[in-house]
């Protein structure tokens, strides 16, 4: 798998503050089909709050209607906290323009934090998953779940029993969404929740279907197992759906749980040289460095006394 350069996310449109030693991390890029990137993502640790938007109309639409959601849950993120409502202003503010209500629309993925537990907020088929680590009772990669339910033609098909999971996946109409925000003239949006609770070690995954339409659910789990650090497991995932063929735009963000497994335990001790960063590697290097002298250092000592002892004695 290559690794990608992940492109800067468009002027005015917000980027997390991205740092391997927080919880959390994520990417963006255009693909190779698409001229330009109308997905949008923002997260605040500090508050417990990440969004991942798709937006839809092209022309500039889809990037306006992504980021008009971001502005709302940033809004939302810093007063009352009420993101159902947030993605409900910004479905109306999208839809109360009559000249572009049916050409700007967006899907929408939210997570808030709750102490141990976590919400999840949803419209379209961006999608939420949760990776948990190897144990006991999982394969070598861990397990992934996929907490939220596209709201799609194909998922309606499958929800029916008329295809199967497979089917859908290489469906002509798995594009083909039947809830967004704005991109209709209805007022009224309908808003779908979850809730779950955080254990040690586990990780969320929101992206783009850039993402889950071109990288298998298996492979996703091979990166985040493999790959401890958020920053790099989120440009490892954009490089995959790239391999794939870059075919949409590509939006993750990687969460870690705020019981999160230590650096120094059993998963970041699985990480191969060739996925240690070299300031990691760096500093590991200078920490052997420093114990063998001190280990020298306390030998000549011992030796000096010892010898001082015979002369004297």
């Amino acid at each position: 798998m290559s690794e990608a350069k992940v492109r800067e996310r468009p002027s005015g449109v917000s980027q997390p503050a991205i740092s391997a030693t927080k919880r959390s991390a994520g990417a963006t890029h255009t693909g190779y089909r698409r001229e330009q990137n109308e997905d949008a993502f923002w997260g605040d640790e500090a508050r417990g709050v990440w969004v991942v938007a798709d937006g839809l109309g092209g022309h500039q639409a889809g990037e306006i209607a992504s980021q008009t959601v971001v502005e709302e849950i940033q809004r939302s993120s810093a007063t009352d906290r009420h993101y159902e409502q947030a993605l409900r202003r910004a479905h109306a503010l999208l839809v109360g323009d009559e000249n572009t209500a049916t050409a700007m629309g967006t899907t929408a993925v939210v997570v808030a934090e709750d102490g141990g537990y976590f919400h999840i907020y949803w419209v379209g088929d961006s999608r939420a998953y949760l990776w948990t680590p190897p144990g006991e009772n999982t394969e070598s990669h861990g397990s992934l779940k996929q907490l939220t339910v596209d709201h799609s033609y194909v998922q309606m098909l499958v929800d029916s029993g008329a295809i199967n999971q497979e089917e859908a996946a290489n469906h002509p109409n798995r594009h083909v969404i039947t809830r967004c925000i704005g991109g209709t003239a209805n007022t009224s949006l309908e808003i779908d929740r979850a809730s779950f609770s955080w254990n040690s070690g586990q990780k969320l995954l929101l992206c783009s279907d850039g993402l889950s339409n071109d990288v298998s659910e298996a492979e996703i789990c091979q990166v985040l197992a493999r790959n401890p650090d958020n920053q790099r497991a989120s440009e490892f995932l954009i490089a995959a759906a790239l391999d794939a063929g870059g075919r949409d735009n590509i939006t993750v963000q990687v969460i870690s749980s705020p019981h999160a497994i230590a650096p120094d335990d059993e998963n970041q001790n699985s990480r191969t040289p060739t996925e240690q960063p070299e300031s990691r590697l760096f500093f590991s290097a200078r920490g052997t460095m420093v114990a063998r002298i001190a280990t020298i250092a306390i030998i000549l000592s011992i030796s000096a006394y010892a010898a001082w002892q015979l002369l004297n004695g």
